[in-house]
């Protein structure tokens, strides 16, 4: 909840302390490694059964992390330390939501977890955004704020477990003697990968805005202000919440191909805004790709964790989640690193190129495959045939 509240505030840090672009991105680049770090753990074990004790003590984590980054205005230490645990308990959190809410909604919850965080995302940057723009004390007060935030969303969470204990009982218990994970159904390798590739693009453009965007915003149209360097972001998270809502009311949905080709002329316009420089542009990319993402992302999940127990869920949706985040943190600090050497227009020039690459690849292997992914039963090796759309 609002783990991305340093987001509007490293340009700030940049200024403070005389950090470099690489730095930067690298004190984002931090977080993301501790979730690959967290989701690898998370989904090599069956830590997942314990996911009602495991999401408040994120929570607790997540204050912790505050106070760490609290500190961090006056060290960096602290605050490469601060995403580091905000990073861990963002990834213990990810995939006990995604058990959690499988054991209590079925079917209905696969894509939950997803929508959560990028609820959540979007929630951290209008905070850090808002509070250091318009109240004193711009690096101490946002991390006050958002204990609060977090102390009152954990009451809610504790009762909410509480509540639904004997649902998540049931459901998270693990048959005596079972110590290996289920079979799975099978999935084709090509659907696979165009199911983890769909995923990563969806969630690498997020990484890239929230990392990226709000340096070069304010560094290419030379503003001061940190709603305007945050204003790219917060536009592809908003849409990229809203946008599955909308079109769930008018009975419609993107197909994936959509998705893919609306994050590749994201790319496009939002590296020429950069490069321009034009606001205009770039809030138009993210437009684009604020579209895209709400429904790639989900979309990979939903193809990969279809017909899996609450627990595998878990385990699958953390994997997923360390592949995405894991390429985000690369490209963010590669992306980086050509901007501090070549300035932000070349780094932004090439993040671009790497997403219309990416989507590109990622449609010709998912071609056919959206719609009626190979799924089989992995005890009789027997297609099976899957009713119903991605």
């Amino acid at each position: 909840m609002g783990s991305n509240v340093p987001g509007p505030l490293l340009p700030l840090y940049a200024e403070q302390m005389a950090l470099s672009t690489f730095t930067v991105s690298a004190l984002f680049a931090v977080y993301l490694v501790a979730l690959v770090a967290t989701f690898t753990v998370m989904a090599r074990t069956r830590l997942t059964r314990f996911a009602w004790a495991l999401l408040p003590a994120a929570m607790l984590g997540g204050v912790v992390a505050d106070l760490s980054l609290l500190v961090g205005g006056e060290n960096v230490v602290f605050l490469f330390v601060g995403r580091f645990l905000t990073g861990t308990c963002v990834g213990v959190a990810t995939g006990a939501t995604a058990t959690i809410v499988v054991a209590a909604r079925g079917e209905k919850g696969r894509t939950i977890a997803s929508s959560g965080a990028i609820f959540g995302s979007f929630v951290g940057l209008v905070l850090g955004a808002g509070v250091a723009e318009y109240l004193p004390g711009p690096t101490v007060t946002v991390y006050l704020v958002h204990m609060t935030l977090l102390v009152v969303v954990a009451v809610a969470l504790l009762i909410a477990l509480y509540s639904a204990r004997e649902t998540l009982r049931i459901a998270l218990v693990e048959p005596k003697g079972q110590r290996e994970a289920e079979a799975g159904p099978y999935i084709a390798p090509r659907t696979r990968t165009a199911g983890y590739g769909i995923g990563l693009a969806g969630w690498a453009i997020g990484g890239i805005a929230v990392g990226i965007l709000p340096t070069a915003v304010r560094e290419q149209t030379g503003s001061d202000s940190l709603v305007v360097g945050a204003l790219a972001p917060v536009v592809l998270l908003s849409i990229a919440w809203l946008s599955p809502f909308v079109f769930a009311a008018i009975r419609t949905s993107l197909r994936p191909v959509q998705s893919l080709a609306l994050i590749a002329c994201g790319a496009v316009l939002t590296a020429s805004g950069v490069v321009l420089p034009s606001l205009p542009l770039i809030v138009a990319g993210c437009v684009c790709w604020g579209l895209g993402q709400g429904f790639a992302y989900a979309c990979g999940l939903r193809l990969l964790t279809r017909g899996l127990s609450a627990v595998e869920q878990g385990r699958t949706a953390s994997r997923f989640a360390s592949f995405a985040y894991g390429f985000t943190a690369v490209l963010a600090l590669v992306t980086g690193g050509i901007s501090t050497g070549w300035g932000t227009g070349a780094g932004m020039g090439f993040a671009g190129l790497v997403f219309v690459v990416l989507c590109t690849a990622v449609a010709v292997l998912g071609h056919g495959r959206w719609d009626l992914p190979e799924v089989t039963d992995a005890s009789a090796a027997q297609p099976v045939a899957a009713p119903g759309t991605v």
